[in-house]
């Protein structure tokens, strides 16, 4: 790591954390906005405070995001301990290669589809966050879901639809808190990821129960009580405005 900030710069590290976080802080700033939009009259939700700098720091810090079958500071890590083996033992470049290759090689095909997607998909898990901090701060006590009806949209999302349920926004913001909670330099990655995948876990095709027509009308077992439901997932959260704010 020494040799490669020597050759690279802070500037460089720099370079690329800096647009990062430029995007997380955009993302949840959306959020907010979204929310301010839903309930006008809550000037409060617009201002920038410290709660909401919190929020966008901690996932700045954490980033706990899925790459393939890592997450972000899994990536970090293993190439770290990669790099100090090399060093350690007098890796050749191509020795290097090949351990990096191995180690990462879910992410050696994945086209430009893929990384698209996977921009996507974050930037709506952000602003989401942002979302359920903007209900917040306007107190509001429940929400539901928004589905995008079209010929992409999945039996996942259709069958919330169907379901048409009104969500407790407390149950929400318990498991944005405890994700924003891990800390992953106490516990090991697979620690981590099983932490992840227990609290807000995707619903799985399996879990889409349909009726005699085979159109899906409910989801069975556990799942994150706000989106994304699945890789793409285009739905997204509302205030419930029957029940009041």
């Amino acid at each position: 790591m020494s040799i490669i900030n020597t050759q690279l710069g802070d500037d460089f590290a720099a370079l690329v954390n800096g647009a990062t976080k430029a995007i997380i802080d955009r993302c949840v700033r959306l959020g907010l906005r979204d929310v301010q939009v839903q309930a006008p009259t809550k000037t409060s939700i617009g201002r920038w405070g410290i709660e909401d700098q919190h929020l966008t720091a901690t996932i700045q810090k954490q980033q706990l995001f899925w790459i393939g079958n890592h997450f972000e500071t899994d990536v970090r890590q293993n190439f770290a301990d990669t790099l100090s083996k090399a060093i350690e033992q007098g890796y050749t470049t191509e020795m290097l290669a090949d351990t990096l290759k191995a180690q990462f090689n879910d992410l050696a095909n994945r086209s430009s589809h893929y990384w698209q997607g996977l921009a996507e998909h974050t930037a709506l898990r952000i602003r989401e966050f942002g979302r359920l901090q903007g209900y917040r701060k306007a107190k509001v006590k429940y929400y539901k879901l928004v589905v995008i009806l079209d010929d992409r949209t999945s039996d996942i999302c259709r069958a919330l639809a169907a379901q048409d349920k009104v969500y407790p926004l407390n149950d929400a913001l318990e498991v944005m808190d405890n994700l924003m909670a891990l800390d992953t330099k106490s516990n090991s990655l697979d620690d981590a990821r099983d932490y992840i995948k227990a609290l807000a876990p995707w619903i799985k095709d399996d879990q889409v129960e349909y009726d005699s027509n085979m159109s899906p009308i409910s989801v069975a077992g556990a799942h994150t009580p706000f989106p994304p439901f699945h890789w793409k997932c285009r739905t997204y959260t509302m205030i419930y405005a029957d029940m009041g704010l």
